[in-house]
């Protein structure tokens, strides 16, 4: 589930919200650092009650009202509070039924969306011939243009050819569909003699204005060739031209 799809739900079907899977999906399009936050007259020390703490802090930031705020609490929302109104658990949810945003004071920011790790290096539309019979990218396609990027990446740093030797952990995390626009983001992790390992994800934006996902990533290996095809030494940062180290 995207965030857009769980705010989506919260406002037109609240009653199908369940607490976990609001976990699940801050958890996975968002950083969260703990914060200390005060919800009407109850203070909560950062790292306690990080499930209020999280729900509080993603409706928030995408401005959500007070009744779907209180959907993404799910469960405990539904037959803990509203079947029990004369109780006094879930104190977090209580107060903001009482104080609403009003209420809520965060010390710090707690949750900002995930961003990619490096530079974009190149961007593309994925297109109806690059599909499998289920209709959606084939891993090979998006492969390519991952070896694609990298090899920017790393022949700018060689200063020559550079050829794909290996490949590490490579993650399919989420499929791609046509329609998206793939960025393929690079980061140099490593540089040995002659060789270069560069980390490479890839993050679409669905349907090309959607909710942006980080959908593969993989670290490239590289070796530097020299016009014979033996490897050559990869050079210092220091003599590289000035252009190539800003962009790495």
């Amino acid at each position: 589930m995207t965030p857009h799809t769980l705010i989506a739900n919260a406002a037109s079907a609240p009653e199908s919200i369940m607490f976990q899977d609001v976990m699940t999906v801050i958890s996975n399009h968002y950083d969260y650092t703990p914060s200390t936050f005060t919800n009407g007259d109850v203070t909560n020390a950062a790292g306690t009650n990080e499930g209020s703490c999280k729900i509080f802090a993603f409706a928030q930031l995408n401005k959500l009202d007070k009744a779907s705020t209180l959907a993404l609490f799910g469960e405990f929302y539904r037959n803990d509070v509203l079947g029990h109104p004369q109780g006094s658990d879930h104190a977090n949810i209580r107060n903001f039924m009482i104080h609403g945003w009003e209420g809520i004071q965060f010390e710090s920011v707690a949750v900002t969306e995930k961003q990619p790790t490096g530079r974009l290096t190149t961007r593309t539309i994925a297109m109806h011939a690059d599909t499998n019979a289920a209709g959606d990218i084939f891993g090979g396609w998006v492969l390519s243009q991952m070896d694609m990027a990298a090899g920017i990446c790393a022949g700018q740093r060689a200063q020559c050819r550079v050829v794909t030797v290996a490949l590490d952990g490579m993650s399919f995390i989420k499929p791609v569909h046509v329609g998206d626009i793939l960025g393929v983001y690079t980061n140099i992790v490593r540089v040995g003699r002659s060789s270069i390992d560069v980390n490479v994800e890839c993050w679409v934006r669905r349907s090309r204005i959607g909710q942006r996902e980080k959908v593969t990533e993989a670290i490239f290996k590289f070796v530097a060739l020299d016009a014979d095809g033996q490897s050559m030494p990869v050079p210092q940062l220091s003599d590289l031209p000035h252009y190539v180290e800003s962009e790495l």
